[in-house]
């Protein structure tokens, strides 16, 4: 197995490096609205921003994707109020990308996790960056991970 630049391996556990890029813009941005309302001394605008680039921030911070080869599952904690979602690996139905561009500009791409859950299928987001290729990193060690998992039990 290679280096793994996405993941940190805690015994049979890989908790995914923290994905600050695109979250972090977007604090940045309600961050000098909120500066801004400071210093246009609007009140309003000042309590809105700040107590969004507080909850976002925080957002941030709490998200977390595992893989845990002892139950053969995925731990995904998306947002603030929302508990851990448990999927596990035969539930799992594939990946999906999602490349956004507006005037061949790519302004965002998703990497989004689709499983069975009561025979519907759902989705999650696991990860947000501005390129494709920083996402496709992160499938190929997300697959490296599950095969290592797949192979070790054949044997």
């Amino acid at each position: 197995m290679t280096t793994l630049k996405e993941f940190v391996k805690d015994g049979n556990q890989y908790t995914m490096k923290r994905q600050y890029g695109f979250g972090l813009l977007v604090v940045g941005g309600m961050l000098a609205f909120t500066i801004g309302g400071i210093y246009y001394k609007n009140t309003a605008v000042i309590w809105i921003f700040g107590i969004l680039t507080v909850l976002c921030f925080i957002s941030i911070w709490s998200q977390r994707f595992v893989i845990d080869l002892d139950r053969n599952e995925f731990i995904i904690k998306n947002g603030l109020i929302n508990k851990p979602v448990q999927i596990l690996f035969s539930d799992f139905v594939n990946f999906e990308l999602v490349k956004i561009k507006h005037y061949l500009i790519t302004t965002n791409v998703c990497l989004n996790l689709y499983y069975m859950k009561n025979n519907k299928e759902k989705c999650t987001g696991i990860a947000q960056a501005f390129t494709t290729r920083s996402i496709q990193r992160l499938i190929n060690e997300i697959n490296e991970i599950v095969k290592l998992n797949e192979h070790s039990r054949k044997i």
